[in-house]
């Protein structure tokens, strides 16, 4: 069966290296040579890299085909173990071979996380502490207490997924499985069931795990290589974890344990559970000077906050320390962080509670000057300081509690309120079509009226700063506005023919000749993300479809609040300006 499945393995692996060769894209190799249980990018350093990348390539294919074989090598027939823990045990083990393989990638790409950590919970539960169960010797309770607490770790972060309220504190219960391993791997060594191979496997995997992280620090900061790149790297000898339980399982059919260490249980060792259980706690209280690196910013924990940007509102308070450790360690787009990765989470937390009591970007700049932060001339944004220090920052800017649905209504209540101040200036004359809406302005101020089908790459906002008031260029209208960043009122009405002239009371009006290429003339919305565009949909201006229009814009805007301005478009062939009043 190992034959069969590494053959196959090969030759899909040699069908994408040619694919690879043939598009010159080393990326076509990555989900057979690189991925059997997990995905990895290769990211643009080894992409940059091209002989290393080929390196890793096939350093992980020579991984995964030893893996393969481990895993298919069946042993021969042999009667069933008589104890039933032994035979789930086993069960249990080739269901989570099956999990590193195949079932994980699975689960995550076809199940919400909620339930691809039930399912994760249910295999590796009851796979850890039957597996404590069937070793011997003193370790047997030891490791059967890390076990449950492991399974305790588990089963918090399926509440968690479920909206269950649970402390900080129980984060340290994710650093016991490397000790359950450990202790499950002397114990294999002192059983007399499993060979020398297996241990070896194990160990390779367990020093793997514990060391890259240090490894990948200690490059990114010497070599300048990227510790994302690193882990990714390295990440090839996490799947020999499904070699060493396939191994660990086809032993199980050997005699019964011939233990290699005596089993007199001493004094001091039956100390050990209760000593399991204390040492998670004592981990909590640590000196601050410890490094606790907990959420680095591009951990997919993190992307809540730095990618898909949720708000205040929306963080459960158990998570906000997080979503502040997240934002500060953040090199979304290239951008700095505020803090760098070696500085420990309670001293950012801390540096972030002063940078809350800092009244000036000055005060803001010498603290992160302080703490070493890679831009401390920028400060801290009062958006990611909401998250440790609300009751601080609420004071100057309370919307940076809402929700993102409160956000959203709270926009459209101040939208609306906007609209409602707007009145038709022109009440006498109905047009056709027209609509009236408060128009929000950016910085420089300006709105722009043209043909949103044509293609046409044309700029007649530089022309109607030259001008003072209004532009045009093909299809494409810019008027100049007294004021920016706020709400003017516009009118925009569309007449079959030239409506009367209507100077009074109006402080500018030009008349210019404007083309629609596809039939459509309009003033831009507001759309939800801008910041500009008018505060409801106004219509299309241009009646007639495509063809040559006339433009008459009125403005006027000292002595009126807010800024008031009326859009009249009218079938007109001439080409001539007029300014009517200036």
């Amino acid at each position: 069966m190992a034959s069969i499945v590494i053959g196959l393995y090969l030759v899909a692996t040699a069908i994408a290296a040619v694919l690879g060769v043939v598009s010159d894209d080393i990326h076509a190799i990555r989900p057979f040579g690189v991925s059997l249980h997990f995905s990895w990018e290769i990211d643009e350093y080894w992409q940059g890299e091209r002989g290393l990348g080929v390196t890793l390539l096939v350093g992980t294919l020579a991984v995964n085909v030893w893996t393969l074989r481990q895993v298919f090598t069946l042993p021969p027939r042999a009667p069933r173990p008589a104890d039933p823990r032994v035979r789930w045990l086993r069960r249990l083990l080739y269901l989570a071979v099956a999990d590193v393989l195949v079932l994980g990638s699975l689960t995550d790409l076809l199940l919400p996380d909620r339930l691809a950590d039930t399912f994760t919970l249910l295999v590796w539960g009851p796979m850890q502490v039957l597996f404590a169960l069937a070793l011997t010797g003193v370790l047997r309770g030891l490791a059967l207490t890390l076990a449950v607490l492991d399974v305790l770790g588990m089963a918090v972060e399926v509440a968690d997924e479920f909206g269950a309220d649970i402390p900080n504190a129980f984060e340290i219960l994710d650093l016991v499985y490397p000790f359950w391993l450990l202790l499950i791997l002397i114990g294999q060594h002192r059983d007399g069931r499993w060979h020398r191979t297996t241990t070896i496997t194990g160990w390779t995997f367990l020093i793997t795990a514990l060391v890259l992280p240090y490894v990948a620090l200690a490059l990114e900061r010497f070599r300048d290589i990227p510790t994302f790149s690193i882990f990714t790297a390295l990440a090839m000898f996490t799947i020999l974890n499904a070699a060493w339980m396939a191994r660990s399982a086809h032993e199980l059919h050997n005699p019964d344990p011939t233990p290699t260490a005596p089993r007199q249980r001493s004094g001091g060792l039956r100390l050990l559970p209760a000593v399991a259980v204390l040492i998670p706690v004592l981990t909590l209280v640590h000196p601050e000077e410890t490094a606790r690196l907990t959420y680095t910013g591009w951990e997919d924990e993190c992307m809540d906050w730095t990618v898909l940007h949720k708000k205040f509102g929306d963080t459960r308070p158990q998570d906000r320390d997080k979503a502040f450790l997240c934002l500060a360690r953040s090199t979304m787009d290239g951008v700095p962080p505020m803090f760098d990765d070696t500085v420990p989470d309670q001293r950012i937390l801390a540096y972030g509670r002063r940078l809350c009591d800092a009244t000036t970007r000055e005060e803001q700049e010498a603290l992160l000057t302080q703490a070493g932060s890679p831009r401390p001339a920028w400060g801290a944004d009062p958006s990611d300081l909401v998250f440790i220090c609300p009751g601080k920052i609420s004071e100057q800017q309370p919307h940076l509690l809402n929700s993102e649905a409160a956000e959203k209504a709270s926009a459209a209540a101040w939208i609306a309120e906007e609209n409602a101040k707007c009145t038709d200036p022109w009440p006498k004359v109905r047009a056709k079509r027209q609509g009236t809406a408060a128009y929000f302005l950016f910085e420089g101020g300006g709105y722009s009226v043209f043909d949103a089908n044509d293609d046409s790459e044309e700029d007649s906002f530089s022309a109607a700063i030259d001008d003072g008031f209004v532009a045009v260029t093909g299809s494409s209208a810019s008027v100049m506005t007294y004021n920016e960043n706020e709400p003017i009122c516009l009118t925009a009405k569309a007449f079959p023919a030239a409506p009367p002239l209507h100077l009074k009371g109006w402080n500018e009006v030009t008349e210019l000749s404007i083309l629609s290429r596809t039939g459509h003339l309009g003033i831009p919305v507001m759309e939800e993300g801008m910041d500009e565009g008018a505060g409801i949909s106004l219509p299309n201006l241009a009646l007639n479809g495509p063809g040559r229009y006339r433009l008459r814009v009125y403005a006027r805007g000292e002595e009126f609040a807010p800024e008031q301005h009326l859009i009249v478009i009218y079938p007109g062939h001439s080409t001539k300006k007029i300014v009517y009043r200036q």
